[in-house]
């Protein structure tokens, strides 16, 4: 990921561009819990009005010119997460069964 990390707080998240990009949401230790794609500010603002990520506590992002681009991004970080840790980020994991 190409910013540095952020608090996954409102406050904080109203000041990220709402432009494309791929994002990263990791819990306290800063470890991965999920990596998704859109308009940076509107998706990480309606991950936490649903309460989706509770054990997102920072996130980080890359912004990018086309959707296409954020696909290929996204699967090439999943691919690498699962090549490492032979699991998928936690949320990524259980939103591959819903």
């Amino acid at each position: 990921m190409v910013s540095k990390w952020w608090t996954y707080d409102p406050s904080i998240i109203a000041y990220s561009p709402d432009e494309l990009g791929v994002y990263e949401l990791g819990d306290e230790a800063k470890t991965t819990v999920y990596y998704g794609s859109g308009k940076i500010r509107t998706r990480l603002l309606e991950h936490l009005n649903q309460n989706e990520f509770p054990m997102a506590r920072y996130y980080r992002f890359e912004l990018f010119g086309t959707e296409e681009e954020c696909k290929v991004r996204v699967q090439q970080l999943l691919d690498d997460y699962k090549k490492r840790y032979d699991i998928l980020p936690m949320y990524n994991e259980l939103n591959r069964y819903v």
